[in-house]
């Protein structure tokens, strides 16, 4: 189970590394969310909820004609804020395997803000689509990443359909480095069609699984299920051990300070090792060069 952290003496370590880390010109810990909600809700007009250059959240039709969706629905961007923080990664860093957070604190204040809108909106036979591009923690450094998928709500259930998960974006080709032609090579967002198979899956915990295809009989690795009930109410246990007057929003970004504080000393430490282990090879190739330099 995943460990959240516990309210007390680590209040003004995490508040100083904060405040620390940011004021370094976009450290490890720079918030990246917009000014305020009226930035994600301006402008909310017809079906695009919210739109920044290749960014977006839009209501789109369904993808496949199937069960109706259990469209409108109310559930709160607070709600949806905490369903969609409580979801992580699993990804190789350096040599450990590391638990990151889905979505970073710019993703999550956008769509929690504008879907909750949306599904508020929409009807019985459509989806709401979004991708997103959010600085993520890399080996080293911040780097962007998408996020695409498919949401809607059927059985009682919140279903996201992931198309893009923590895939590094890039505005020209690694190789060639010519700028990528997006509408050749589009962010596109999950499908109720086939399994888009990220290269990085969801974390499972409580209340959350994988949508099993009753046509195969196979596990979906890009379709993830959430009960919405059980998700609020493992995330409220689990701050009930928490004290002082202190704001979700702080909370969270605490929590992820810790997780990612926690992450780069295992980082650093096996660097540590790396460097240790080539320093033999180094010398070795030192000598060689030497032996080089002394031959006529």
């Amino acid at each position: 189970m995943r460990q959240f952290v516990k309210f007390g003496g680590i209040i003004a370590v995490s508040l100083v590394l904060l405040t620390g880390m940011s004021g370094c010109g976009g450290g490890l810990f720079t918030p990246d969310k917009p000014a305020s909600e009226a930035d994600i809700l301006l402008g909310q007009d017809g079906h695009t909820l919210w739109e920044s250059n290749l960014q977006y959240v839009k209501i789109v039709n369904r993808d496949m004609a199937g069960l109706a969706n259990e469209h409108p629905a109310a559930l709160t961007a607070e709600e949806l804020r905490t369903v969609l923080s409580s979801l992580y990664v699993s990804k190789r860093v350096v040599l450990k395997q590391v638990e990151d957070p889905l979505f970073s604190i710019g993703e999550l204040q956008i769509l929690s803000t504008a879907i909750a809108n949306g599904l508020g909106q929409a009807q019985p036979e459509e989806d709401i689509n979004f991708v997103t591009i959010g600085a993520h923690r890399g080996a080293i450094a911040k780097e962007r990443k998408t996020n695409s998928g498919r949401v809607f709500i059927s059985g009682g259930r919140l279903n996201i359909i992931f198309g893009l998960v923590h895939e590094e974006f890039r505005e020209k080709d690694r190789a060639t480095g010519q700028e990528i032609d997006r509408r050749l090579h589009p962010l596109l967002p999950g499908t109720r069609l086939a399994d888009s198979k990220p290269n990085i899956r969801v974390v499972l915990d409580k209340g959350q699984s994988y949508y099993l295809d009753p046509e195969t009989g196979k596990e979906r690795t890009d379709w993830l299920v959430i009960d919405i009930a059980t998700v609020l109410a493992t995330a409220k246990e689990r701050k009930e051990g928490d004290t002082g007057d202190v704001s979700p929003e702080l909370l969270e970004d605490v929590a992820r300070s810790k997780q990612a504080t926690g992450n780069l000393r295992h980082d650093v430490s096996n660097i540590k090792e790396i460097l240790f282990e080539l320093s033999d090879e180094i010398e070795r190739l030192k000598q060689q060069i030497e032996e080089l330099k002394s031959k006529p």
